[in-house]
């Protein structure tokens, strides 16, 4: 994994800390009349006025008049370009473990006009993929050398729309990403980014995330004894900062970071309502592995029109019959899902109380399609 960048990310988490902003709460659902979750209200858009500033304005210029394209300008058919490379106004948030990886190929593979990035030398390949530039240190290296992973800009003003993609799986957890985001971009361009969300059950991603990252430790063979472990170390630590809070994960140095955020990275509710006070709501796409795995066809269909592509595609969709980045062997017992259901189900609860009063989001099929309901696991 890329390196953090510590002294920017905690600036970022200690203005979320500031009197001016209040995090969204851990919300204790009561039951409706048919046993659904009831929330009384979602968090109020004032909790967020710590970034109502405008980004700063920038100098630059819309009008190609037909040479090559300079930093930070949109072509005619609406191809953005900086420092003479495609710049992503497309970025894939998120979840990691979620099956972005074949949400990508499948937009490069079929999608008319997509380009794909490419890893520098000595960089893994994934960072052809997913860059990390704005959640990690390899923002101090500046954007010209994050647009370095882009193809070149085209040479003629009235090319066919091009676009190119950042699908760094870590961005939807990460506050100052947003931040960064407005900082770097023009203000013309801020409001053509475009933002698509792909989420899955998080017990089933916490088990992806383990068995990924964490299987290869020592004494951490069992999901079930590391689940428990996990969850105790969470509880300890939500004791220690004397919060119920875990994300933004607490910056205190009191507690095991990679153990808040591996359970963390799943309350997707507090993630998306922190980029939905950030951006306008009509710049977001939300799907989940389950709603792309039953029909990948819509769902490439639905990013590409997000994203100002032609949804007539290119070539077959092939990568979402067989996600093998987010497949893990085995499964879970019964007893652990239904210890992690339950830590989740408030959770999950609040995150389709969300998306019920968000109707300018894009939801590929539907609300309704996404399942969520059936996140809650057994009882």
């Amino acid at each position: 994994r890329a390196t953090r960048a510590p002294a920017r990310r905690s600036m970022s988490l200690a203005l979320l800390a500031s009197p001016s902003f209040v995090a969204p709460p851990t919300p204790v659902p009561s039951l409706g009349s048919n046993g659904s979750a009831v929330f009384d209200a979602a968090p109020p858009a004032a909790q967020f006025s710590v970034f109502d500033a405008a980004p700063p304005a920038a100098q630059f210029s819309n009008a190609t008049r037909g040479r090559r394209l300079l930093q930070g300008e949109f072509s005619r058919e609406g191809t953005f370009c900086s420092h003479n490379h495609l710049m992503p106004l497309a970025l894939m948030l998120g979840c990691q473990r979620c099956g972005g990886q074949s949400l990508y190929e499948d937009v490069m593979n079929s999608v008319r006009g997509a380009r794909r990035g490419h890893a520098l030398r000595g960089e893994p390949e994934h960072y052809g993929r997913e860059q990390h530039f704005y959640a990690t240190d390899a923002w101090s290296q500046g954007v010209p050398h994050y647009l370095e992973h882009f193809p070149p800009c085209p040479r003629q003003q009235s090319s066919p729309y091009e676009f190119t993609v950042d699908a760094t799986p870590a961005y939807l957890r990460k506050p100052i990403v947003a931040d960064r985001l407005v900082e770097v971009l023009p203000r013309n361009a801020v409001p053509k980014l475009r933002f698509v969300v792909i989420l899955r059950d998080p017990v089933d991603r916490l088990y992806a995330y383990w068995d990924a990252f964490v299987l290869s430790g020592v004494g951490v063979n069992r999901f079930e004894a590391w689940a428990d472990k996990t969850m105790e170390n969470v509880l300890a630590c939500q004791k220690r900062v004397g919060s119920n809070e875990l994300w933004p994960p607490p910056d205190t140095g009191v507690c095991d970071e990679d153990t808040v955020e591996g359970v963390a990275a799943g309350l997707y509710a507090y993630q998306l309502i922190y980029w939905l006070h950030r951006f306008d709501p009509k710049q977001f796409l939300v799907t989940t592995i389950d709603a792309y795995e039953r029909d990948p066809q819509r769902v490439v269909r639905d990013v590409a029109g997000h994203v100002g592509a032609s949804t007539t595609l290119a070539g077959a969709v092939r990568a979402a019959s067989d996600p093998t980045a987010v497949k893990v062997m085995g499964g879970m017992t019964a007893d652990a899902r239904r210890k992690l259901g339950r830590f989740y189900q408030p959770h999950n609860a609040q995150l389709l109380h969300v998306f019920n009063g968000q109707p300018h989001v894009a939801y590929s099929p539907s609300i309704k399609e996404l399942r969520i309901q059936g996140w809650t696991g057994p009882n």
